[in-house]
């Protein structure tokens, strides 16, 4: 180790051992909290990690190449960092974390309280019949029943073109599949207004902002219970008497935005330059070689269809959005594109990344259940691919810094801590030192059941570690 490594070594072992629990830290704070996003990074953690390192050594550039949100990035921003770059391949990720980080001027936010909400509020009185009429024509005229997925829950649009045209108007709309099973009668008019107000206004910082607290909205006003991650639905006697506010909770949303975001622009004094992208951290297109000084970032814990899944969570505001670098088929496929959603099946292969850990890991499980051991490795061997994108990022002499959580498999713990530190010994990297930190805010069971048997369930992961490496 150098003295440099050694005086971090001694500053991040030294500290309280309860210094990164953050007990009382939140995730909401400035423009944190302009949208709820699953499984984030309480951000005083690379607050802090920020902090130590510029202590010791001058940071021009940063990346978070699994972005999330853009918790890092706005971290980055606050600490003065004059690069800052961010990648995720989930689309709703990428327009929060460019919202996140785009301070609005005065003008900008007079512009959305005033004429916006004006706007919307004359609109509201004449749209809020319209969508009772609707409403009407689809519970007692043709007695649909707007819990079942047959027939209004599955063919909504088929519904919707057909009330319009016999009243001789024009009502354009966001058609996806099963949008009736999400959506009740009058929630989708009123949302389509709402988007249909946002879709005018030319300043791409006002839409996006706007769009912003728009997909906050259709999450709160669908039919999925949103306490989950994943997409379920309300039960059939809470839908069928479930009538919110739309365009109430909305302006709620947008207001608590505008506060946030003036408080981020006074806060923010850097003019940070900015990159942030839709791209895969498989391979990182958009982000030169060895142009990194340091990487602060949190990967997945594991594939999205057994832990987070952050596409099921996007889906409904996604399909609402339409964004343009997006389609319908993007939207769905989301999860399966991320970290692990293809499978890899050559068992003769485990040995090839590195890790002694994985293997035995993958051994055991593998005894208990051969494909969910392929599962495992599927997730690893996307991840060394990121460590490998990863590293050719980085300057000589750079630190990456990885918050990971281990999971178990069929009872199994699988030290991802461990694996990513033996994976990285063949791309030039030294494993400096970890630390860790008990899990106190996220939102997760405290139960789960690694192996799908009925009754048997184990504690969830409570522990989080911070692994720092070192590109020699």
């Amino acid at each position: 180790m150098t003295e440099l490594d050694l005086q971090l070594k001694n500053d991040f072992e030294n500290l309280p051992e309860d210094f990164w629990d953050f007990k009382k830290a939140t995730t909401r704070d400035l423009t944190h909290g302009l949208h709820y996003y699953p499984a984030t990074m309480v951000y005083p953690i690379s607050q802090n990690i920020l902090k130590i390192v510029q202590e010791h050594t001058e940071i021009n550039s940063l990346m978070d190449p699994f972005m999330g949100s853009g918790t890092v990035i706005v971290e980055g921003m606050l600490g003065g960092i004059h690069e800052l770059y961010g990648t995720d391949l989930n689309p709703l990720a990428v327009l929060m974390s460019k919202v996140k980080t785009t301070k609005l001027s005065e003008q900008q936010i007079a512009y959305i309280q005033n004429d916006h909400k004006n706007l919307l509020i004359t609109l509201s009185e004449k749209i809020n019949k319209v969508a009772d009429e609707f409403d009407n024509y689809i519970q007692t005229d043709l007695k649909l029943d707007i819990t079942a997925k047959a027939e209004w829950g599955n063919s909504a649009d088929k519904y919707i073109k057909q009330y319009f045209e016999n009243k001789n108007k024009t009502f354009n709309f966001q058609s996806f599949t099963n949008l009736g099973f999400w959506f009740t009668p009058r929630v989708i008019i009123l949302l389509q207004t709402i988007k249909n107000a946002i879709k005018k206004i030319d300043d791409l910082c006002i839409k996006d902002f706007l769009l912003i607290a728009f997909s906050e909205t259709v999450r709160t006003v669908s039919n999925t219970r949103n306490s989950e991650f994943k997409l379920f639905r309300m039960r059939p006697d809470k839908v069928a008497t479930f009538r919110p506010d739309v365009f109430e909770e909305y302006f709620k949303i947008l207001d608590r935005n505008i506060s946030k975001m003036q408080d981020f622009v006074s806060a923010c004094k850097s003019n940070s330059q900015l990159h942030i992208n839709f791209d895969d951290t498989r391979i990182l297109n958009t982000i030169p070689d060895d142009s990194i000084d340091l990487v602060i970032t949190s990967p997945p814990y594991g594939d999205s269809r057994t832990t987070v899944a952050y596409g099921q969570f996007s889906r409904l505001s996604l399909q609402w959005l339409d964004l343009d670098y997006t389609t319908q088929q993007d939207v769905i496929n989301i999860d399966k594109n991320l970290l692990g959603g293809k499978p890899y099946i050559h068992k003769e292969q485990w040995s090839f990344l590195g890790s002694n850990t994985l293997v035995d890991t993958l051994e055991r499980i593998s005894d208990k259940d051969p494909f969910r051991a392929d599962d495992v490795f599927s997730f690893y061997v996307d991840l060394d691919k990121c460590l490998y994108s990863i590293t050719k990022k980085m300057k000589t002499k750079s630190y990456q810094f990885w918050v990971v959580g281990n999971r178990t498999v069929k009872l199994e713990k699988l030290f991802t801590d461990k694996i990513i530190a033996e994976m990285a010994v063949k791309y030039g990297l030294t494993h400096l030192f970890s630390f860790g930190r008990n899990i106190l805010n996220k939102v997760m069971p405290s139960l789960n059941s690694p192996t799908n048997e009925k009754g048997l369930r184990v504690k969830t992961m409570t522990t989080e570690t911070v692994v720092v490496l070192k590109k020699e």
